[in-house]
Formats: structure tokens, C-alpha cells, sequence
């Protein structure tokens, strides 16, 4: 019997765990188990600077992977896939991290680019919702940067562009809740962003499907589902519906309230209370880019596009 596989992603704000295995005679991917812990790397992180990962988020990092190693000998897995993504793309201290890592927990650790991440992503999303053509565009909102997959008439294109929950609330939501201005000022970069990075053909968000994942996404799928922390699966999330309009109003009522209030409101793990409104925002201003009124959620995402590659899996 061929042993389970596991992917793991390091990335700014959170190290995830995915163990599976392949399943009935169709060959399916069967999830054993999933793990996430918050390793806020973006935390004293200066884009614009050194570029440093601090060494408080290499402690939590280490100490979230020592847990997933003790997974990884109980499933008895064979084959463990580790990619670091987001900011360990910019890191001077990169490679000195990954090598801790691996003197630390056994886990080896290879840093993907941009446009790697978001194939693999889609990858997981396109097989997750049963996607066969597009056009579509999926996004995937991380900590430290977004990435792009779209396909318009069967030609692909992916972007991954340097706006994330995480960093663009240390660089831009310093007051607990936001102050009006800094909301203004995070909203004209995002915008920026956006125009100056998405500049290429696009497909156009009237007439195509649009997807989001990462875990912001999955959180607003969440609250908006009214679904709770404990009952939060891809069983439950993939697939559900969400309008700008409905984005735009819990965005803001999350803008009013401080990280603590936040942290106490049904269907948000509280370890992402403090990225939430900047990865809300963003999300608004996705869909405005797009001229789109409304997205699809998926929670499945880079972890089970490596599994599907790492199984032979379509």
C-alpha cells in the first residue's frame, strides 16, 4: 500500500499541513489530516529595507513545524513536499532560515516563485471545484503577496503581485481600529497596485468565474456563511458564494472595530483578527479591478494542487 504524501506551506502569516493519500479505483485525493499554525512573519518585516525575517517569527515558525514533524512520523508519510512562499521570496536571511529549518525538524524546505505558486494553486482549486474550462481568474490572498491564474480562450496567464493581508497592515493600519486616512491610503495602493502590476490583457469579470482562496478569503466565506472555527473544511467552504456588496459591508463594520473585538466575532479564528480588514480590503478592491459583483470560494488551494502533482492526480 503506497504511504501517504503531505505538503506543507511556510508562508507569511501561516505554516499549513496537508497529509493525504490517493483513494478508489478513480484515484481521488483522501485528506488524513490538516494543521495550521500562525507564524506572522511579516512582523518587523521591512520590504522597503533590510529585509529581515525577525527572529521571534523564525522562533514560531520552528516551533509550528516541530508540530507538524510529529504528524508526518504518525501518518508514517512518504513523501513530504515543503515550499516557503510570500516573503521568504524577498528574505536575505532565507537561506540561513530554510537550513534551520531543516537542522531543526528534518523538514527540507525549497522557496517557489510567484508564478509556480499560482499554477500549483490553481491546480488544487480547478480539481476541487470540478473546473474544466475557463474563462476564469483565481486569486489567491496571502500574507505577504496575491498571485493570478487566469484563462481566457484557453490561454493562461499568472501574476503574483506584492499586496498581502499581513504586510499591508504593518505598513499601512497602525491604529487600533484603522484611523479613516489609513484606510484612504491602503485603498490608492492596493488600487496602484493592481493597475501597475495587472497592467497585461486581462480576462474581463463580467463573464467569467472568479475565485478566491488564501485564508482571508476563506475567513469572509466563513463569517458570511455564519459558519464556525471548529466546522471550517473545504467540505463546507468550497464552492460558497460571495457578493461584493456583502464583502463591502462587513469590511465595514471589521474597520470600526479593534483587533480584540475583532478576535470575538463568529467565523474568524482570532489568529487572523489582526490581518482581517487589510485582506478584506483588498479583496473589494479586487473585485472592483475586475468589474466583478461577486466571487466563489475556495478553500482548497496551493497544499492540494503539490498532493495532486506529488500523486499523479489530474
Amino acid at each position: 500500500m503506497t504511504k501517504p504524501c503531505a505538503s506543507i506551506d511556510i508562508g507569511s502569516h501561516t505554516a499549513r499541513l496537508l497529509i493525504a493519500e490517493k483513494s478508489g479505483p478513480q484515484g481521488v485525493l483522501r485528506p488524513l489530516i490538516r494543521k495550521r499554525g500562525y507564524i506572522r512573519l511579516s512582523e518587523g518585516f521591512d520590504r522597503s529595507g533590510k529585509r529581515i525575517i525577525q527572529p521571534d517569527a523564525i522562533d514560531r515558525t520552528l516551533n509550528v513545524l516541530k508540530g507538524f514533524s510529529h504528524s508526518l512520523e504518525t501518518f508514517d508519510v512518504g513523501s513530504v513536499n515543503a515550499v516557503a512562499t510570500g516573503l521568504f521570496r524577498e528574505a536575505v536571511n532565507r537561506d540561513e532560515f530554510l537550513d534551520r529549518i531543516y537542522e531543526r525538524t528534518g523538514i527540507r524546505v525549497r522557496t517557489i516563485t510567484g508564478d509556480e505558486e499560482g499554477l500549483l494553486t490553481g491546480k488544487g482549486v480547478l480539481n476541487a471545484l470540478n473546473i474544466r474550462k475557463g474563462p476564469f481568474l483565481i486569486f489567491d490572498l496571502g500574507g505577504g503577496s496575491t498571485e493570478f491564474l487566469s484563462d481566457a480562450e484557453g490561454a493562461r496567464m499568472v501574476k503574483s503581485i506584492p499586496i498581502g493581508a499581513g504586510i499591508l497592515t504593518q505598513a499601512y493600519l497602525k491604529s487600533d481600529p484603522p484611523e479613516k486616512e489609513e484606510i484612504n491610503e491602503l485603498t490608492r495602493h492596493i488600487d496602484q497596485s493592481l493597475e501597475e502590476f495587472l497592467s497585461e490583457p486581462y480576462v474581463n469579470g463580467d463573464n467569467i468565474l472568479i475565485v478566491g482562496t488564501g485564508g482571508t478569503v476563506t475567513a469572509l466565506g466563513s463569517m458570511l456563511h455564519r459558519i464556525s472555527v471548529e466546522d471550517i473544511t473545504p467540505e463546507r467552504i468550497n464552492g460558497l458564494t460571495l457578493t461584493r456588496a456583502q464583502i463591502e459591508a462587513l469590511f465595514d463594520r471589521l474597520r470600526n472595530l479593534t483587533i480584540e473585538e475583532r478576535s470575538k466575532l463568529p467565523g474568524l479564528d482570532p489568529g487572523r483578527a489582526g490581518v482581517i480588514a487589510a485582506g478584506s480590503l483588498v479583496v473589494v478592491r479586487i473585485l472592483h479591478f475586475f468589474k466583478s459583483v461577486q466571487l466563489t470560494v475556495s478553500m482548497s488551494d496551493l497544499l492540494e494542487g503539490i498532493l495532486l502533482t506529488c500523486l499523479n492526480l489530474k
